[in-house]
């Protein structure tokens, strides 16, 4: 076998290697605030052998009625947890975005790039893409739509391509499958049907049945899930009221602070070499990828929740064509020298970040500097307190759960959209921090114990963010937390430097 094709394997095997490093180090590097309920209800799904009806976690809520629009994927995390705890849970993670990654470059280098240079510069835009991604990454729920939604693009472009419609026959177990997965689902079923509505207008008359009967089939699929049609109703609830959308980080645009260069730079990246494509190679986008390709750069410029989705969309449906159509005129070839230089940058790379990537099977013990270790161990100490009805900090919720399943909770990462007091659940929890709201609030509820942060984070602007737009640091002064250092009614029980917690004087 030749030097040069040897060196080449070796670089795409290390490519590989290194995004499962990346990956790794991306995984246990931060705990998810949600994993704690999203393991809680994965286990109440395995012990009753019944899917959750009733919230059982947050006591303002009672005994409400929720649907959980992740049920497999907690029945899966508690599956993983049950049989190798956190560390088979973080595996089944790592892997999962990483055999998505394998699947579309297999298939993009099979039916588009063929040439090294072309794979070559793929690649670069594609880790580029991923470090974009990583903050979505890791023991979540959303890398199932990653995942789900490359399927699908293959599914839809291979067809367009061999105009076979068995393919599309496989989009009715997919939907069905992520339905039950995900609640993104629903971004699914839109792309479905602007499909189907593209090709009713482009296609022959007997393939555009064939297609309609699979399109209509794969929809109502999603109807009979254990939730049936309760399903939609209760995603409805997102769409009808956005307050989440500015006040959650995960949900924000990737303009707001802090600025995602990363996903900025990525867009920004691919718009270019799309527009670059048409203006030396005279060579658009196909009307359907490009369609495709604006609505998710539109859905990931609104909230960077979306980026991944995005990312998958425009690697197969915009970067391929344009790096393809850019290269023609292009004489550059990859050579021996570059792939050494790439298989060298690539085995530093993966050893730096194995050397600093702490691996966890502790993830309630492993993260005190986010997460009240602390605190959650003093409350077990002292029994009397967990009688009391506790107010905490939103981004605990889902850690008590699983921490301190005994302790019910005022709020947590899974219901913020919730129907609540006349508005949702999350505006009620943030009026407790309305200026002198927080007396009133209290009262309210007949809250006994807060557990709060022991200081608020001041927002630190970047170099970019302080002498071009002109932003300043800013102490973030909670008055909510401010009467409770204040009052006469409450008293400091327990503080370290992450958590601490206040109780309603017994007078």
């Amino acid at each position: 076998m030749p030097l040069s094709i040897s060196l080449r394997r070796a670089a795409w095997l290390l490519y590989y290697i290194f995004l499962a490093c990346l990956l790794t180090a991306n995984s246990f590097g931060y705990l998810d605030p949600d994993f704690g309920w999203h393991l809680r209800v994965g286990e109440q799904i395995a012990t009753t052998h019944s899917l959750p009806s009733q919230q059982l976690y947050m006591w303002s809520l009672g005994d409400r009625t929720w649907v959980d629009h992740e049920w497999l994927s907690n029945l899966i995390t508690f599956g993983l947890w049950r049989i190798g705890g956190y560390l088979s849970v973080s595996i089944f993670f790592i892997l999962l975005p990483l055999i998505g990654i394998l699947i579309l470059n297999r298939y993009i280098f099979a039916q588009y790039l063929s040439a090294a240079r072309e794979r070559i510069s793929f690649a670069a835009l594609e880790t580029l893409a991923i470090f974009g991604c990583l903050p979505h990454f890791g023991v979540r729920m959303q890398e199932f739509s990653f995942v789900l939604i490359i399927f699908l693009f293959i599914i839809i472009d291979a067809y367009r391509r061999r105009k076979n419609s068995a393919l599309a026959l496989w989009i009715i177990p997919l939907l069905f499958l992520w339905a039950c997965l995900h609640g993104s689902f629903l971004i699914g079923v839109a792309t479905v049907i602007g499909w189907l509505g593209y090709e009713l207008f482009t296609r022959d008359k007997g393939n555009n049945i064939k297609l309609f009967i699979i399109a209509i089939f794969a929809i109502a699929a999603t109807f009979f899930t254990p939730y049936g049609l309760k399903l939609y109703s209760f995603l409805g609830d997102y769409g009808s009221n956005r307050y989440y959308l500015s006040h959650i980080e995960e949900w924000r645009s990737p303009y707001s602070h802090h600025i995602r260069y990363d996903q900025i730079l990525y867009s920004l990246l691919t718009v270019t070499l799309i527009t670059g494509a048409w203006i030396f190679s005279k060579k658009r986008l196909p009307l359907w990828q490009f369609a495709i390709v604006a609505a998710l750069l539109l859905a990931a410029s609104r909230s960077v929740r979306h980026f991944p989705l995005f990312a998958a969309g425009s690697l197969l449906f915009a970067a391929p064509l344009a790096l393809r159509a850019l290269f023609e005129k292009n004489k550059f070839q990859a050579s021996s020298s570059l792939s050494f230089i790439l298989t060298a940058c690539l085995l530093l790379s993966s050893l730096g970040l194995i050397s600093q990537t702490t691996i966890s099977d502790q993830p309630l013990r492993s993260y005190c500097d986010k997460y009240p270790c602390g605190a959650v161990q003093f409350l077990k100490d002292h029994p009397d307190y967990r009688k009391l009805k506790l107010f905490n900090d939103y981004g605990w919720g889902g850690y008590l759960i699983a921490a301190l399943p005994e302790q019910k909770v005022f709020i947590d990462g899974r219901l913020p959209q919730y129907p609540f007091a006349g508005h949702t659940m999350l505006e009620e929890y943030s009026d407790f921090f309305k200026t002198d709201n927080a007396e009133k609030k209290l009262s309210e509820y007949g809250i006994e114990l807060v557990l709060f942060k022991t200081k608020e984070k001041p927002f630190e602007p970047d170099f970019f963010e302080r002498f071009v737009l002109g932003e300043k640091k800013q102490e973030q002064i909670n008055p909510f937390i401010e009467y409770l250092r204040n009052s006469d009614s409450w008293e400091k029980i327990y503080s370290d430097d992450t958590a601490t917690l206040y109780s309603l004087k017994q007078l």
